[in-house]
């Protein structure tokens, strides 16, 4: 089968759902013509490229843009882009120029986004072109309780509100617009099957996951017992470790742990680092800390098998708070087997997914998050690990190479469905 895949983030970026896609369907004899959007500087999934039969990345920013010069560079592209459709139609003309060049047919669109971008321009292409559509979309905008699914904020006060309720507005009318032209829609957790289906009831859950090649239980020893969080904290609404850090402040505080061999260890972005921080210097415990940049997803599975419990943040999943977030951390880390911390339990999927898994605890306390890492603390200072023994029927579900056949069935599904349509 040929798939043309327009996405808006790849590899080298940070889109590692796309970028393993692409590994297992290509060796399993498919093929798959990528064209994204290129991040420039991003190149924490580098170890992914390749695996795509042919790759178009589009530039829209320049790289070496510094201050002012990116905010100005990043309104005008966003502003030619919701008046006139700006990335979509350099996606569209990419596509025609490669397809008239190579004589290249295709099977099947997969359009895969956050937000909306290359939504408008699968559609157009799959009309054109006259190929089912399937839209992937792996986070959505309602997902979350406040605007930081936006990268930038065109202006501060309520002038800049009221732009950002329009710009949100106009988001979700073009892509829901989409949603009700494809053929098959995927998303990745139960919460978003369940909202996304009023736009189109042939929808279909596939999680995000891990690659078994690369993530499995393989121990290391340390001389720290570390517990390691690797990703955005993006803002408290979303992710809120407030009750992990008063329970290892209590810890300090009544002698169970100390800094000779107890560290919390952080690989963060800048927004996040500066947050870790300031709740640190006020549950003063700043001397456990260890806050490092992000590191390249191949050396992630490493630093997983040689830390003692695997940190999980949320927020209570309720009316004001996040929704069926369930990012490709949690999937990796019980592929590895160490034990799960989930703060707080979101009440919800996620916190269900870890209790069940047996991989861990999903905290509704203070109390109870410092029971569980004075028992796995006791724990390793009697053997030197913390290993957990992985129920392999429940993580395998969530096995890159298995998603990758789900997708290939929704792809036959929508092509037969199409081929009889048209007897």
């Amino acid at each position: 089968m040929n798939i043309l895949l327009l996405c808006d983030h790849f590899p080298p970026a940070f889109a590692p759902r796309m970028g393993y896609l692409c590994k297992y369907l290509r060796t399993s004899g498919h093929e798959v013509d990528v064209v994204f959007e290129q991040l420039p500087g991003d190149k924490r999934s580098a170890y992914l490229c390749g695996y795509a039969s042919s790759e178009h990345g589009l530039c829209f920013y320049k790289e070496n843009n510094t201050g002012w010069k990116i905010k100005l560079q990043w309104i005008t592209v966003m502003l030619r882009d919701v008046l006139w459709h700006y990335k979509d139609i350099q996606v569209c003309k990419t596509v025609s120029h490669w397809i008239n060049q190579s004589g290249k047919t295709y099977d099947v669109i997969l359009a895969c986004s956050y937000r909306t971008f290359p939504l408008w321009a699968a559609s157009r292409l799959a009309r054109r072109l006259c190929l089912p559509l399937v839209v992937d979309l792996r986070d959505i905008i309602e997902q979350y309780p406040d605007r930081s699914y936006l990268n930038h904020h065109l202006l501060k006060g309520r002038i800049g509100e009221y732009l950002e309720i329009w710009q949100t507005r106009h988001l979700l009318r073009q892509r829901n617009r989409v949603l009700r032209q494809a053929d098959a829609v995927i998303s990745v957790s139960p919460w978003h099957v369940d909202y996304l289906k009023r736009f189109n009831p042939s929808i279909h859950l596939i999680y995000n996951g891990y690659d078994p090649e690369i993530f499995y239980p393989n121990p290391v020893r340390d001389p720290f017992f570390r517990v390691t969080y690797t990703g955005r904290i993006i803002s408290f609404k979303i992710r809120n470790p407030e009750i992990l850090f008063r329970a290892v402040s209590c810890l300090k505080s009544k002698k169970i742990v100390s800094e000779k061999d107890f560290r919390l260890c952080w690989y963060v972005d800048k927004e996040s680092r500066q947050m870790i921080q300031e709740l640190a210097q006020k549950e003063r415990i700043e001397d456990l800390m260890e806050i490092h940049d992000f590191i390249p997803a191949a050396e992630v599975p490493s630093l997983l098998n040689r830390s003692s419990v695997l940190l999980q943040i949320a927020n209570i999943a309720d009316e004001k708070g996040p929704k069926g977030i369930m990012s490709t951390k949690v999937f990796e880390a019980m592929a590895i087997g160490k034990p799960m911390l989930l703060v707080p339990d979101d009440c919800s999927f996620l916190g269900r997914l870890v209790e069940s898994s047996g991989m861990g605890m999903a905290a509704k306390t203070e109390d109870e998050v410092f029971a569980f890492l004075e028992a796995e603390y006791g724990k390793w200072k009697q053997t030197g690990s913390t290993q957990r023994e992985v129920n392999r029927e429940i993580v395998g579900r969530f096995s890159r190479k298995e998603q990758a056949l789900s997708f290939l069935r929704i792809f036959e599904q929508v092509v037969e469905s199409r081929r009889m349509t048209r007897k």
